[in-house]
Order: structure tokens, then C-alpha cells, then sequence
């Protein structure tokens, strides 16, 4: 059922709203919908009705068929009791599927909505914000808002209306009678407001329990090899009996606690219906009161307390959806970092001839500065290549080329105009990109060629394989371009699976080309028999290679050293060599190592 809710995240920092500005962000999407909701509305009045005319016919039996022998009266109202039956659950299952649908439909839009903002951020965002948090956000959060929009909100308000409704029938047929019942659960429901968040409280200690547990259990799991190697297993054991032990031992002293108030109020509905049968009962005895409007206050009473109950988990849901609903909200307020500025150019010039980094600097959130002042200069055509120590700040110059980062003082320039300048499809679509960890989407090899793009033809992507020398490779599948693939591309070779990258930077035939240690993840046998693949693929490119096997970049035009986020040395592979620097001892360390 809905209340049985198994999302048990908790986060440190979620903001709660106040219930005014959350509605003000969940009403606007039910507008489109507002002639469902309407037509929801009459519905709802139609099934409570239904259910409250049931007791009322059964009194008229009681009080006016049965003892006027009417066997016709009694017939009739027994067929339209079963009628209003029929009627009450036919339109409750139509109001069900009404609102299920509406609800889909707002929460589909809602997940669309948030993916499409979030592909749409920049780096810095997902530096924050793990995929497994992201996930929840997308899928566990916007799924209770389903929940919320579909069933809770109508079994709210069914609930309310019953109340109301049972409450004013009793009302008008006997006010003395329903302020007894009113004076008996007025303490009943003073106790239940308190209790509810006494209980949340609890529950919140078990949830982050829970979650102890299930971080504990994640952790563990993923190094059973190292646990066994180093003898850790029984320690293990201990720690995660532990947690469990604490765990059972608060939600066993909860479930008592829980069970118990829940039993009390429940005997609350029996000590009810005793209060209605001692009061109805000596009316019925003064003849103030009949038999049937006895028994349809034991009815309406029993009803009574269901509603009750049922708003403790309703409310308890509502808040839960609500922190939901923020957590949702909060990804789609948020900024990118790196938007495309207004007017920016919709057009790329073909013929340009030079990127410059014109004293650029940059620093990630609360860290020391990446890169510090740094100034290059590539001609168009021209291979350089980028090493240096883990750190040094050549994945970050990358970054900014990709305008996946905004540089912190600086900037990066096309012929003197800021990339800033550009929309970020049209500038991103003048560059290829390969990177060390090779990623390829579920379908088949021609989905990941095109990065599931139907616009792309043929021509161009039969023109990448040729260019990195992977038509042997396409042949050898079982389907060619067809072939579909296993998650992760696990039924190609590591080889096979970079040339497939090689091919999907170069299908768009980019003016420029990024390699971020793109052969690092294959062996150096691999990586040698992929070397012709990377030479024609950098043909007629102006190239960016990240590298730490120094001997791949041997042969490009220029290398420059990164240290410490300056540039600390520059020219050929033969020139740094000569200077004896840096470069010369990072190569002969690779070469020792190597050899």
C-alpha cells in the first residue's frame, strides 16, 4: 500500500518549506488537469454518498418496512441498497483510474522535466552530487510524488468528506447523541496528534539505523576480498551484529509502543459504540428514539474511526512526499554554471585558426587553484600534447575547453572572440572527445556510432570507421553495424571498444579533438596496434592529447608540462629531452619502469 513507504534516504541538509510555498510549486502542475480534477470531485461526492446512504436505508427497514410488514418497501430497498453499492464502487474505480492517469501523466513530465535539467548542468553539479543521489532523485522522489498526486490526495480528501458527511447526517438526525461521541473523541484525537509526533521521532532514529546498515553492508560487500586477505572477516561480523542489535533493540521498544497506542484507540471505537447504545438505548426505551437510528449511529460511529486512523498515515506520507517534492524542486532551481549567455551565436566560424588560453585560472569548489595564469597558444592543425603529474591541471584545461567549467579569471578564445560567446551545442559540436573510461550505451554498434542520434546518415558513420581503420573489426561482428550490445560492451574486446570511441568522436568530423588519456585503459600491446587508428584520427586535427605513457606522444608538434597548474616546460619531445627537465625525468622514470 502506499503508506508502506521503503525509501528510508535520509539527507543531512533537506530543506522543508513552508506549506504555503510548497503548494505554490505543486498546484501550478495540476492545471492542465483541472477539468479532471473537477470531474474527480463530483465522483468523489457521488462514492460518499453511496456510502452513507447504506445506513440510512437499513434504518427505514428497520423503523418503517419491518414494522409495517411492508414486504414491498423491504424488497425495494434492499435492491436499492445493492444499487447504491454498485453504484459507490463503480465510481470509485473510474475515479481511481481517472486520477492514476492524471497523475502519470504530471509525474512522466515531471521526471522529463528534472532529466532534462540535469543533463543541462554543469560539472560542478555532479561533483556534488553522486549518480546514486541523482537516481534518487529522479526515480524515488518523483515516483512518491506519484503516489502523492494519484492515491494519498484522494484518500485524503475521500477521508475528510466522510467525516464531515457522517459527522452532519448524525447532526441533523440526533445532536445529543453525536456531542457524545464529539466529547469522546476529542481527548482521543488530542492524544493522537501528540503520539504521531512522538512516533515520527522514533522513526526517524530507526530510518537513520536503516540506513547505517545499508551503507555498512554496501561498504563491506565491495571488499570481501580485502576483508578475507587481511583476516577481517570476524570483526566484520561483530560490527554489523552490532548495528543490527541496536537496530532490533529500538524498533522492538518502537513496535510496542506503536501496537499499544493503536490497540488503545481502537478499544476507543468499542467504548464509542457502549456510549451510543447506553444513550440510544434508554431514548429507545422513552420512545425519543427508534431502533434504526440506533443502529445507524453504531454505523456511522465505526465509520468514524477508520478515517481517523487513516489520516495519521496519510499525513505521515504527505510530509515525506512534501521533503520529496523539495528535493525535486531544488534540482530544477538550480543553475547551470555554465549557461549559454543571452544572444549567444548560433554559428561557429569554419575557417578559423587559432584557440588561445589567455591567462587562465581556475578552481574547483573549496579546493586550491587548479591552473594559475596560464597562457597557450594552438594553431589550427597543430597536435599538442599535455603531461605532468596527477594534479597538475591537464583534465581541467580539457574541462574548459569543453565549457564543462566556466575558468575562474581568464579566458579561452577562437580567433579573439571568448568560446563564452558561442551556444555550447554549436561550439561542443566542433569537438571530438575520447576518454579513458570507455562508456558505451545499451543498443547496437550503430546506436553507439551516431550516440543515439537518428539525424546522422550512413555516409558519415561508414566515413568514421574508415578514418580509424575499423572497417576489419565492423566485418567480424556477427551483425555489423547491427550487433547489438551486452551492458558496457562486454561481448567486444577492449581494443574493439576504444576503436568504437575512436570512431564516435570523429562522426561529426570535428575541427578539434580531444584525447584524455584515451589508450590508458587498454594494455600497451593494445595500445600499439591502436596507434594507426589514433594517427588517422588526428590527421587534419587540431588535437589535445592527455597522456601519461609518455612514449604515445613522441611524435606531436608540441608538449607542454603542467606542474602545480603553470606550464612549467614546452617544445618537442626531442627539445625537452635535451633540457633535462621535468619531462626528461618523468620519461626515463616510464622508461625504467617499462624496461
Amino acid at each position: 500500500m502506499w503508506y508502506l513507504d521503503d525509501n528510508l534516504d535520509d539527507e543531512p541538509k533537506v530543506r522543508y518549506l513552508p506549506l504555503k510555498q510548497m503548494l505554490q510549486r505543486i498546484l501550478p502542475l495540476f492545471r492542465p488537469h483541472r477539468m479532471t480534477l473537477l470531474v474527480a470531485t463530483l465522483m468523489l461526492f457521488v462514492v460518499v454518498g453511496a456510502e452513507l446512504g447504506g445506513p440510512l436505508l437499513v434504518r427505514h427497514v428497520l423503523d418503517k418496512d419491518i414494522p409495517n410488514g411492508d414486504t414491498t418497501g423491504i424488497l425495494w430497498r434492499a435492491v436499492l441498497y445493492a444499487l447504491l453499492f454498485v453504484v459507490g464502487l463503480g465510481t470509485a474505480y473510474l475515479q481511481v483510474i481517472l486520477l492514476a492517469r492524471m497523475g502519470l501523466r504530471i509525474v512522466t513530465g515531471l521526471r522529463q522535466k528534472v532529466f532534462a535539467h540535469l543533463m543541462s548542468l554543469s560539472l560542478a553539479y555532479f561533483d556534488k552530487n553522486p549518480p546514486g543521489r541523482l537516481l534518487a532523485r529522479v526515480e524515488s522522489d518523483v515516483e512518491r510524488l506519484l503516489i502523492l498526486f494519484s492515491e494519498v490526495a484522494l484518500a485524503l480528501f475521500r477521508n475528510v468528506v466522510v467525516l464531515v458527511g457522517t459527522f452532519a447526517v448524525m447532526m441533523v438526525i440526533d445532536a445529543r447523541v453525536t456531542g457524545s461521541v464529539l466529547l469522546l473523541l476529542t481527548p482521543v484525537l488530542v492524544a493522537t496528534y501528540f503520539f504521531l509526533k512522538y512516533i515520527r521521532d522514533r522513526f526517524r532514529t530507526v530510518r537513520k539505523l536503516y540506513a547505517r546498515i545499508s551503507t555498512f553492508l554496501t561498504e563491506y560487500v565491495q571488499g570481501i576480498p580485502i576483508l578475507q586477505i587481511y583476516g577481517y572477516t570476524e570483526k566484520a561480523l561483530l560490527d554489523l551484529t552490532r548495528l543490527n542489535k541496536d537496530k532490533f533493540t529500538k524498533e522492538v521498544r518502537l513496535s510496542y509502543v506503536e501496537y499499544g497506542f493503536w490497540g488503545a484507540f481502537s478499544a476507543c471505537e468499542i467504548l464509542a459504540v457502549m456510549v451510543i447504545i447506553f444513550v440510544g438505548a434508554r431514548q429507545v426505551l422513552d420512545a425519543a428514539m427508534t431502533i434504526g437510528t440506533l443502529v445507524l449511529f453504531i454505523d456511522y460511529t465505526r465509520r468514524l474511526f477508520w478515517p481517523l486512523i487513516a489520516f495519521s498515515e496519510q499525513l505521515n506520507f504527505i510530509q515525506r512526499a512534501f521533503a520529496s517534492a523539495d528535493r525535486v524542486f531544488a534540482v530544477l532551481e538550480t543553475p547551470s554554471r555554465t549557461p549559454d549567455l543571452p544572444g549567444a551565436l548560433a554559428d561557429v566560424p569554419d575557417n578559423w585558426k587559432e584557440i588561445a588560453f589567455e591567462d587562465l585560472s581556475f578552481a574547483y569548489d573549496g579546493g586550491a587553484k587548479a591552473l594559475n595564469k596560464v597562457s597557450i597558444s594552438i594553431r589550427r592543425g597543430e597536435r599538442i600534447a599535455l603531461v605532468g603529474l596527477s594534479g597538475g591541471g591537464k583534465t581541467t584545461i580539457t574541462n574548459l575547453l569543453l565549457r564543462y567549467y566556466e575558468p575562474t579569471e581568464g579566458r579561452i578564445a577562437l580567433d579573439g572572440v571568448d568560446i563564452r560567446q558561442y551556444r555550447q551545442r554549436v561550439w561542443r559540436a566542433k569537438i571530438g572527445l575520447v576518454l579513458q573510461d570507455i562508456h558505451l550505451f545499451p543498443g547496437t554498434v550503430g546506436d553507439n556510432l551516431r550516440v543515439l542520434r537518428d539525424n546522422i546518415p550512413q555516409e558519415a558513420v561508414d566515413r568514421a570507421v574508415r578514418v580509424v581503420q575499423a572497417e576489419e573489426m565492423i566485418k567480424r561482428l556477427p551483425d555489423g553495424y547491427d550487433t547489438k550490445l551486452s551492458e558496457g560492451g562486454t561481448n567486444l574486446s577492449m581494443g574493439e571498444r576504444q576503436l568504437l570511441c575512436f570512431a564516435r568522436a570523429v562522426v561529426e568530423d570535428p575541427d578539434i579533438l580531444i584525447l584524455d588519456e584515451a589508450t590508458s585503459s587498454v594494455d600497451p600491446g593494445t595500445e600499439r596496434r591502436l596507434q594507426n587508428s589514433l594517427d588517422s584520427l588526428m590527421e587534419g586535427r587540431t588535437s589535445l592529447i592527455v597522456a601519461h605513457r609518455l612514449a604515445t606522444i613522441t611524435k606531436v608538434d608540441r608538449i607542454l608540462v603542467l606542474h602545480h597548474g603553470q606550464v612549467a616546460e614546452e617544445g618537442t619531445h626531442e627539445e625537452l629531452y635535451a633540457k633535462g627537465g621535468i619531462y626528461r625525468d618523468l620519461f626515463n622514470l616510464q622508461f625504467a619502469a617499462q624496461e
